[in-house]
């Protein structure tokens, strides 16, 4: 058999997966792409026009997303005597910089805020996905007799969608206790008393200032891969003492997000000899298989999901012995590292005897043909821009 189509054959049954959510390992802050309207000049924009912004990062990579609106209910697109929506310094929650202000008012109060019914929605769409998404809006409040705003977020990824974490300068969604405090101009969900709310959503209990405050701040977060991200801004049903429906409006400042990791994988052979007739992919010899695993995105990948599974060809025959024998008690598999940040512990290779049905068999010491398959589930995290490669020996029958 010759190299070129021994190789050939070795290639193609190679696959690498990943296991788990993508979620619980973030980027660096150089690879995390951010925009900020306070880099955008002063605009009027227009309800049912779609507009195109460019985040980048400190490597000088950079991701379009647009931003479009889908509203109803409006009796005026007016506040303060803005046209909205604007990209201007009407609120700033005191950073005294351009915002996206998404405003109006509503002919009446919203009596569902997932509904298109009485609702000002802003829909931030990326071609493909990303993680650890964030952006911050301000100026979530209620003014008696005029507004209380009511504010609910969606995550997507095609039929995925995902809760956000939202969290104030004064609480968070998602932990025990109050979902806010004294000064604080809203509160959160998950809640049945004052406001039936979700874990998405925000009521208004209080007034903040256009500018200088930050009572009305809301962050908001999905580590979770999404490609779509809806900001709902509506006027929550009247309580006792309210009569009224006025105009209201929010800030958008900035956002943030990661990359997903991009991984590929490559598998080659060479002759386990390099000097003597065993120097040569021919029956008899010994060849070594090397699994070389890229991420080359900018996000690593989580913690012990990265899985190299590889069907051996039908005529070698696994070798269950030091791969190097100068280095006695070494073990079948080499690691080479470089800067993934992934180690082989015990247990981490695994083989079959069924074609990778499962990989639960024991192989024998030395060359073992019963040995189908072989499974490599390296420790850590898969570093972003980073590979490692693993190699082992086989006989050529």
């Amino acid at each position: 058999m010759t190299r070129s189509s021994f190789l050939a054959k070795a290639t193609a049954v190679l696959a690498l997966a990943l296991a788990g959510s993508p979620a619980a390992a973030a980027c660096d802050a150089a690879n995390t792409y951010n925009f900020a309207f306070s880099s955008v000049p002063a605009a009027t924009l227009n309800y049912a026009s779609t507009y195109t912004y460019t985040a980048s990062n400190a490597l000088s990579a950079t991701q379009n997303f647009t931003t479009s609106f889908a509203v109803n209910g409006l009796s005026s697109t007016v506040i303060a005597g803005v046209q909205m929506p604007a990209i201007g310094n009407l609120i700033t929650s005191g950073a005294g910089a351009n915002t996206l202000v998404v405003g109006g008012v509503l002919s009446g109060r919203t009596a569902t805020i997932t509904s298109a019914t009485r609702v000002m929605a802003v829909t931030f769409t990326f071609a493909i996905p990303i993680r650890d998404f964030s952006i911050t809006v301000h100026d979530i409040d209620f003014n008696s007799n005029q507004y209380r705003d009511w504010f609910f977020v969606s995550g997507s990824n095609g039929a995925a969608t995902y809760t956000p974490a939202l969290s104030t300068p004064f609480n968070t969604n998602n932990g025990a206790g109050p979902r806010s405090a004294a000064g604080s101009s809203l509160t959160l969900g998950p809640a049945v008393t004052p406001f039936n709310i979700s874990a998405s959503e925000g009521v208004g209990t209080g007034a903040s200032g256009n500018n200088g405050v930050t009572t009305g701040d809301i962050a908001v977060s999905f580590a979770q891969p999404v490609t779509s991200i809806t900001l709902r801004y509506g006027n929550y049903p009247l309580q006792a003492g309210e009569t009224a429906t006025g105009q209201q409006g929010y800030g958008i400042s900035a956002l943030s997000f990661c990359p997903l990791p991009s991984l590929s994988v490559a598998k080659s052979s060479a002759p386990y000899a390099t000097t003597g007739p065993d120097r040569f992919n021919a029956p008899g010899s010994d060849v070594v298989y090397t699994l070389t695993a890229t991420n080359s995105g900018g996000s690593p990948v989580d913690l012990n999901t990265t899985v190299l599974a590889d069907i051996l060809p039908a005529n070698v025959t696994f070798y269950n012995g030091d791969f190097n024998p100068a280095l006695p008690g070494s073990g079948p598999i080499e690691l080479t590292a470089g800067t993934s940040g992934v180690t082989m512990p015990g247990g981490s290779t695994t083989y079959s005897n069924n074609n990778g049905t499962s990989y639960a068999y024991t192989p024998a010491a030395g060359y073992d043909a019963a040995v189908d398959a072989v499974r490599f589930a390296p420790a850590g995290s898969l570093a972003a821009n980073s590979s490692f490669s693993i190699r082992f020996r086989a006989r050529i029958n």
